[in-house]
């Protein structure tokens, strides 16, 4: 047996009684230590540290591919030097258009590496929007999916590209899946290959061309990732995060929720690289403390049972509708005795949901619960976790992590709200971004003052409760007010899901002469309910759930919630209908 090996063994194991340690001191938010040393490199070197304490265990899973620690480094390496060969400096702006595989992550990382600027873009976006955010970025290389070449191709003279590399979703699948693959959807996809154009396999081999070592020094405090919002109040923005934002939004987790992090958990990342709940909680996290991170680059409703049971997966980090969706599967009665741990956000999810998911979840073998995560792309994807302990009461959105400090803005004063009164959530801290992406007077508008400090705005209303909890109450743009009085839509839909007869449902608000807005509700009911018995029954519950002045003045019934392109409730497109 080597004696690396040996070495590694000791080492892993003195690191478990290590963690084992430190869960038992910080396990709850009284007892999170007062000065928190954080990682002061970059995202890569984070990974690089754990490659070093966990070289053997599986950092990656994609479907039956397994990439170790040790492996996954070299290939990032290889990646690296690939794009120091292409001319890529420190503070470039290199450009991601790609769902979760391998490959994805070996370029984000890399660009990390070498000190350039990750430009992450969702393949599934129109030719308009991807120039947009090419240009935003001023982005000269590009690494994209061979399902999105076609609309760059369109729209690649309108840029500052120089060179774009196009990879395959099944480069790292086993050869049979490739061929099939190129069979039916791969040939579809026809690359003009040029000296601007080239594949994966072309791209690496540039690697042997470059001389040195292609790390570059990174402070924590350097430009990391651009991720772009959702554009529902105007053109998209770019959201310019720090490696701090997400090394500190790991090592904060830990303190907060220890119990998630162990070296044998598998995190199943199906929320995309390109969203920073998804990138952070699902793929960042787990590298960073040694567990396993499996990736799906499109998440399929018929396959999610496979994944689930084949791959073994311990923790499900994703938004409500998947969770709701997993209910609607049959299982076996252990089948889900693996799930050790269940985050939901991205989205409010409903308590009378969470109670059918926990069920659900308890009468499969599963002893985990839905714990919220709450988090905003301009704060990283998640700022707020609830423990297990908290996690079951209604509205609780959890804790802030360590070191950010979260108060509430009573809307009228524009000062901190005393405990228990409404008003808008404010965060300021480790989490919060550098700033929008060329856009100084936005940057200024997003953050508000409020006694001596800075703080970023949410556009989100909540409540801090005696114990330092924080509740969530509704969307800013979402609240609804009629003859003056607020009104939660969270809370409409809450009440509006008491009637059996309701599979889903959203409230909107809607401009009414009377009363300024109206309650509308929008409907999707259970198959075997009638309209007309489903008014009835909801009459009778709002009668005794809602004040007068909340009671929805209409009610739409429609097939299905139209969603975004991240499975969320699309509220804007509802306001349209």
């Amino acid at each position: 047996m080597p004696l690396e090996f040996i070495y590694n063994k000791i080492k892993n194991t003195l690191r478990k009684i290590d963690m084992k340690l430190e869960r038992a001191k910080y396990g709850y938010i009284d007892k999170l230590p007062k000065n928190i040393s954080y990682f002061e490199g970059g995202l890569y070197d984070a990974i690089y540290e754990a490659s070093c304490k966990w070289p053997h265990n599986i950092a990656l899973e994609y479907f039956d591919t397994q990439i170790t620690y040790k492996e996954l480094i070299k290939k990032i390496n290889k990646v690296a030097a690939a794009l120091k060969a292409l001319g890529a400096e420190k503070g470039d702006r290199i450009t991601v258009c790609m769902p979760n595989t391998p490959e994805a992550i070996y370029m984000l990382y890399a660009i990390n590496e070498i000190g350039a600027v990750a430009n992450m873009v969702h393949p599934l976006s129109s030719e308009k929007e991807i120039e947009d955010y090419l240009n935003q970025a001023s982005s000269k290389i590009m690494l994209c999916v061979d399902i999105s070449y076609p609309k760059v191709e369109a729209i690649i003279k309108n840029t500052e590209l120089e060179q774009v590399v196009v990879v395959s979703p099944t480069r790292s699948m086993d050869f049979i899946v490739r061929v099939i693959y190129k069979i039916t959807k791969g040939r579809k996809n026809h690359i003009k290959k040029s000296q601007h154009v080239i594949t994966w396999d072309q791209f690496l081999f540039k690697a042997s061309r470059f001389v040195g070592n292609p790390h570059a020094r990174v402070n924590s405090e350097d430009d990391a990732i651009i991720m772009y919002s959702g554009g529902t109040t105007g053109k998209p923005k770019g959201i310019v995060l720090s490696n701090l934002n997400f090394n500190a939004q790991a090592l904060g987790a830990k303190y907060l929720v220890p119990e998630l992090f162990k070296t044998e958990y598998s995190f199943m990342a199906f929320l995309p690289n390109f969203h920073a709940f998804g990138f952070g909680c699902c793929i960042h996290m787990p590298l960073y403390f040694g567990a396993r991170a499996f990736l799906i680059p499109q998440f399929n409703p018929k396959k999610f049972k496979k994944y689930i049971t084949k791959y073994k997966v311990s923790i499900l980090v994703g938004v409500p509708t998947v969770f709701d969706y997993l209910t609607k599967i049959k299982f076996k009665k252990d089948a889900l005795k693996n799930i050790k741990f269940v985050v939901s956000g991205g989205d409010m999810i409903s308590m009378s949901t969470k109670e059918r998911i926990n069920d659900f979840l308890k009468a499969h073998g599963s002893k985990a619960i839905i714990e919220n995560g709450y988090g905003l792309t301009e704060a990283s994807g998640g700022f707020i976790f609830s423990p297990r302990s908290v996690a079951e009461e209604p509205d609780v959105i959890g804790f802030p992590i360590p070191d950010n400090d979260v108060i509430i803005m009573d809307l009228d004063t524009k000062k901190e709200a005393k405990l228990g009164n409404d008003g808008e959530i404010l965060v300021s801290g480790l989490s919060v971004m550098k700033g929008y992406l060329n856009k100084p007077k936005e940057t200024e508008a997003a953050f508000i003052t409020v006694g001596k400090k800075k703080y970023l705005r949410t556009g989100d209303i909540g409540y801090i409760d005696k114990r330092g909890l924080v509740h969530f109450r509704s969307r800013l743009k979402r609240m609804i007010i009629s003859n003056g009085y607020n009104i939660y839509p969270a809370n409409i839909e809450e009440v509006t899901l008491k009637c059996k007869l309701v599979n889903s449902c959203a409230a909107v608000g809607r401009e009414d002469k009377l009363r300024g807005e109206k309650v509308v509700v929008f409907i999707v009911l259970n198959p075997e309910a009638s309209e007309r018995t489903a008014k009835k029954e909801l009459g009778q519950i709002y009668k005794k759930y809602l004040a007068k002045y909340e009671i929805p003045r209409e009610l739409r019934f429609i097939s299905e919630l139209p969603k975004t392109k991240l499975a969320k409730v699309d509220f804007k497109a509802l306001e349209q209908l």
